[in-house]
């Protein structure tokens, strides 16, 4: 038996941009405050009860970690993260409309953090007026072509999106 034959399948329109921004936005919030939790107080008592600083790639891996399990859980076993739920948005299959399935789920998140990843670093390069090179210009690429491609769609689907055939819905229950 499926993992998702007791979800019922909800109605819905494609989200907005503007909405999943705030969802975005809200999203972020929360997954800095559970990686402060999970991994930020545990790297700080290592460092000042044991003097053992983890190195950078396994404090990375860390925060990969807690971000994974946040935005694939929650996708897979409810169909929203806890930003999205306010908004009533829910993340489904675009060609089915069934719940996410863990390797979709997998997908979509690696797209997202490329996406999420290359707009930091874009920001940071503009912060420290570090934007006269290549580097530069290929990480601003990515989120302006998922952000252009969700405005151009007419399903309003991000990278993210279209590469994991996804879609973020608004549903009325």
């Amino acid at each position: 038996m499926s993992d998702h034959s007791h979800h019922q399948r909800l109605q819905g329109v494609n989200a907005g941009i503007g909405i999943r921004l705030l969802a975005s936005c809200y999203d972020g919030l929360i997954l800095l405050g559970i990686s402060m939790l999970l991994v930020g107080i545990p790297i700080t008592l290592s460092v000042e009860m044991l003097g053992a600083t983890p190195p950078k790639w396994v404090q990375y891996l860390l925060f990969m970690a807690v971000a994974y399990a946040y935005f694939v859980g929650f996708w897979v076993k409810g169909g929203a993260t806890t930003g999205m739920r306010p908004w009533k948005l829910m993340v489904a299959s675009s060609e089915t409309g069934n719940p996410l399935t863990w390797m979709t789920a997998s997908v979509r998140f690696a797209v997202l953090m490329l996406t999420w990843l290359t707009l930091g670093m874009t920001l940071w390069y503009i912060v420290t007026k570090d934007t006269g090179h290549f580097l530069f210009f290929v990480a601003a690429a990515i989120p302006a072509v998922s952000l252009v491609v969700m405005m151009l769609s007419k399903d309003r689907a991000a990278l993210q999106d279209l590469v994991s055939k996804t879609g973020v819905f608004r549903v009325s229950a």
